[in-house]
């Protein structure tokens, strides 16, 4: 264990490059020698307005863990039928911080309104079913989940914050304590529960910030009590064009200006716009700075490097880069990339790979930034969609994303993340498994078949880091 006490502390300046917020493990994808984790439904279905489960007769659900310095499957951890229908949503990695040492762990949702909790270094090592330590039961509808490991200052956290949609309501679990759930359900919604996600930071702790599709609030949370403490409620079209969102959903926060963004959806049948919001959340009320209707879509991200806003407009085939200033300052749009040439994504063109879905970060060696996009279109089963990539240092040159073929995605959604000296990215054709590219070169490395039905895909450390247990100790 003290070996990897020094590995931890060697790297320390490496695993400190990655800043940006989405799943609360970005640190541990800066770790050589890992695995990514492909999380399989097998036969197994989920109808999410009912939140109800069922298998047909195929294959079972599976965690394959693959190996991407061999391209190939290593280990697998087999649901078995003992646990019912196994639907996956998000996934991450974390570790417990202990005096005797560090311990990893996988924690997934799962539709069926379950938390499942792995072993890691059991499913690395083959120990099949026997990695499931245990299942949780949460609320309803889950899809996303959040990792929120040390802070500096407050000691190490260790919690998993787990989304239910159905509820609207976040599940916490204290990490390395699988007795139960730890806090009262975290409310994130005024009257209507709905699809959300969870924004958090050190620089805003100890407030995080939810969206909610299904009402226009930006919620503040104070993460140390799990109350909700303060609420921007925006506007209806009739009321302020300018301020007006139906709903929220994507969300970013930017260490340059020190602001928050949300995506926004509208109202077409009263004249609303989508658009991204900027919120200022220093002061007595969370204030809205802008509301950017040149940048929609559904999804944002902050950069690795922390110096752009990315905001992923599918719909319209394009990524919208916003450049944040200086602290205080309103955000500008500074580089509009197409996804595809001439945006033949959305013609559904064969040959023709476009329609971006999510992002993950590659932080190169010469401090620039290879920002990777799953695509979604044509889905010709053939492979042609594969990724699209960027370098930071071309923004301004470079109009459209540069095309990778090797892997089709079979649906609207498309995970995809960053793991060692790669990025994979989920595939149902022409095989299930994972499309793996080299994260300096963008270069495809190779496809991994799995079993059938991948839906998710993380990034495993080959043993702890500790790259989140520093500071002080709880």
């Amino acid at each position: 264990m003290k070996s990897w006490i020094a590995i931890a502390l060697a790297v320390a300046c490496l695993a400190g490059v990655a800043r940006a917020v989405q799943h609360g493990d970005e640190k541990h994808g800066q770790a050589r020698g890992g695995y990514f984790f492909a999380f399989t439904n097998g036969d197994c279905t989920a109808d999410y307005s009912s939140g109800t489960t069922s298998c047909g007769g195929g294959p079972r659900p599976a965690i394959d863990v693959v190996d991407p310095a061999s391209m190939e499957v290593v280990a697998s951890v087999p649901i078995t039928t003992e646990y019912g229908p196994v639907v996956w949503s998000d996934a991450v990695y974390m570790e417990a911080c202990d005096d005797d040492g560090y311990k990893g762990y996988v924690i997934a949702n799962e539709r069926g309104s379950r938390i499942v909790v792995i072993d890691a270094a059991k499913a690395i090592a083959g120990d099949g079913a026997e990695a499931i330590i245990t299942t949780l039961p949460m609320g309803s509808r889950p899809v996303h989940s959040y990792a929120i490991p040390h802070i500096e200052g407050e000691g190490n956290v260790g919690e998993f914050w787990s989304h239910s949609d159905g509820d609207g309501h976040f599940d916490v679990v204290k990490v390395g304590n699988w007795d139960d759930l730890h806090v009262p359900e975290v409310t994130a919604h005024v009257e209507t529960p709905g699809h959300g996600k969870l924004l958090w930071d050190s620089d805003l702790w100890p407030y995080g910030y939810a969206s909610n599709t299904n009402e226009g609030y930006l919620y503040e949370i104070d993460m140390r009590n799990y109350n909700m403490t303060r609420h921007l409620k925006f506007t209806t079209h009739g009321e302020n064009p300018d301020a007006h969102c139906k709903g929220t959903h994507g969300l970013a926060y930017s260490k340059e200006n020190k602001h928050i963004y949300a995506t926004c959806s509208g109202n077409t049948t009263v004249g609303g716009e989508n658009g991204l919001v900027e919120v200022n959340v220093e002061g007595d009320e969370l204030v809205l700075v802008k509301k950017h209707t040149d940048a929609r879509g559904g999804q944002v991200y902050e950069s690795s490097d922390g110096k752009w806003i990315v905001d992923i407009d599918k719909s319209n085939d394009e990524v919208v880069f916003l450049e944040a200033n200086e602290p205080g300052e309103v955000s500008s749009i500074s580089h509009v990339i197409e996804a595809s040439a001439d945006h033949c994504a959305l013609d559904d063109q064969s040959n023709c790979g476009g329609m971006p879905d999510k992002v993950a970060f590659y932080d190169m060696p010469d401090g620039s930034v290879n920002f990777f996009f799953s695509f979604t279109s044509p889905n010709d089963k053939k492979g042609n969609d594969g990724v699209g990539y960027i370098n930071s240092k071309d923004l301004g040159t470079q109009k459209i994303l540069k095309n990778v073929k090797g892997g089709s995605g079979a649906s609207k959604y498309r995970s995809i993340y960053t793991g060692g000296d790669h990025v994979a990215t989920i595939m149902s054709f022409p095989h299930d498994g994972l499309m793996i590219v080299d994260g300096e070169t963008g270069e495809l490395a190779g496809t991994v078949e799995t079993n059938q039905g991948t839906t998710r895909v993380i990034y495993v450390p080959n043993a702890p880091t500790g790259f989140y247990c520093s500071g002080s100790r709880r």
